[in-house]
């Protein structure tokens, strides 16, 4: 078995048909969309709001009709890539964390921003969430009558409510409730960089050395790789705009964090 995450910025540059091409059979893949879903607020009038955080991170903040727009493009997403693989022959299926509560969260109740002002306050947590369990038992079972797994990351909490979450903590969480070996996450660059050239391997001798030179979605990316290699998972960050990226990254293209 296979997990691999796609993230929004293959989808939004090109990169869809080049993942899809690329996967094998026994593969779960959980997709992301940010931009995409940014793109289509847009087109309808809404404007994305965009939090800062006190830890250098940003964030879309998610209210009630940000949630529809999300929900509405992450599945259209999903089912693009559905159609993609069913079209090579692939017997794939997707869905949302939400159905046959796949992923359940929970909703964040507070979040802490750093204002326009530059100051530190708490707002309400909105439609976001923090992945609390994924059902494995589930997953294997559709994973016994299908070849490919593709999952949206929208989780539903014990209320019942809808909720924005991040695709790699749905990931983390895959990779360490079913005892994988191994995770690729596939992004728009080669890997881990600094100065502009990919590091080859981050272990958690050099991660202090590797980290500061990380912003954003990356540093998200490696501190979840971090985590799971304290678990004995091996997590590959690399370039999903290649021909080829899944075997590539497998061959030894991008940044082996364990």
């Amino acid at each position: 078995m296979m997990l691999v995450k796609v993230g929004g910025s293959v989808i939004c540059n090109g990169g869809l048909d080049k993942v899809v091409n690329d996967v094998a059979p026994g593969t779960i893949l959980i997709h992301g969309g940010g931009c995409m879903v940014n793109s289509m607020m847009e087109r309808m009038g809404i404007k994305p709001i965009i939090l800062k955080h006190p830890n250098g991170y940003t964030s879309r903040y998610t209210d009630e009709e940000t949630l529809k727009v999300y929900v509405m493009t992450m599945m259209l997403i999903n089912k693009l890539l559905v159609s993609k693989l069913v079209a090579r022959g692939v017997r794939a299926i997707g869905l949302s964390g939400a159905d046959l509560n796949l992923v359940t969260a929970r909703r964040k109740e507070k979040i802490m921003i750093i204002d326009d002002r530059g100051r530190t306050r708490v707002i309400d947590g909105g439609f976001s969430g923090k992945v609390t369990d994924v059902n494995v038992k589930l997953v294997q079972s559709l994973m016994s009558s299908s070849d490919v797994l593709v999952i949206s990351p929208i989780a539903v909490s014990p209320e019942g409510m809808l909720l924005n979450v991040d695709g790699d903590q749905i990931a983390e969480n895959l990779a360490i409730s079913m005892g994988v070996k191994g995770l690729i996450i596939l992004t728009n660059v080669d890997g881990v960089l600094i100065n502009g050239k990919p590091v080859g391997k981050v272990t958690r001798d050099n991660a202090q050395q590797v980290l500061p030179h990380t912003t954003g979605g990356m540093r998200r990316k490696l501190e979840t790789a971090l985590k799971l290699s304290e678990r004995g998972i091996r997590t590959i960050i690399a370039n999903g705009l290649k021909d080829n990226p899944i075997r590539s990254a497998l061959a030894g293209e991008g940044t082996v964090v364990e």
